[in-house]
């Protein structure tokens, strides 16, 4: 199969690692598969598409948010908060809408009896990790980042989807 392989400058963290094996387990069809992680390398599934941009006709925007939704819903129900949701991390292809980049994922995961998967953290508490635009309040004050976070994020993206602009724009961060 053709596949992508995004190569990291640096050697994962050890907590990295983990975080890239959460997610390559994880299969959604709204969401980019991965399919090995190496010491500083993904292999990923290669996409032919373009990023998500607005404006778009509402049919297209209502279309979009809910497979963007069913996604976000189907992670965070595994425990994975993206914390970097953006247009540039929404690819839309002939088959729908992939969301990409989990880089900043987090998971929250437990184990259980048939899961023996335990995450941590990527980033620690309050360091910022994310895109200013699209980040929740609690994100850009350096706290916890949760499913509440990637929804706020989805709010910015939905706007920016129907009116083709950040609704957080500035001059400066």
């Amino acid at each position: 199969r053709y596949v992508a392989i995004k190569v990291s400058k640096t050697e994962f963290t050890h907590c990295s690692e983990r975080e890239a094996r959460t997610i390559a387990a994880f299969n959604h069809p709204n969401i980019c598969q991965i399919y090995d992680v190496g010491p500083n390398y993904l292999v990923m599934e290669l996409l032919d598409g373009v990023p998500l941009k607005g404006p778009l006709p509402l049919d297209k925007a209502v279309e979009y948010s809910g497979q963007i939704l069913d996604a976000l819903d189907a992670a965070h129900r595994k425990g994975i908060v993206h914390r970097d949701l953006k247009p540039a991390n929404i690819l839309v292809t002939r088959q729908g809408i992939k969301l990409l980049d989990f880089g900043l994922a987090k998971g929250n995961l437990t184990l259980g009896e048939a899961d023996a998967t335990a995450t941590a953290a990527i980033t620690q508490e309050a360091q910022i990790a994310g895109t200013l635009q699209y980040m929740s309040p609690e994100q850009l004050q350096g706290g916890e980042a949760d499913a509440r976070s990637d929804i706020f994020s989805f709010g910015c993206v939905l706007y920016e989807m129907l009116s083709g602009e950040t609704p957080f724009a500035g001059h400066t961060p």
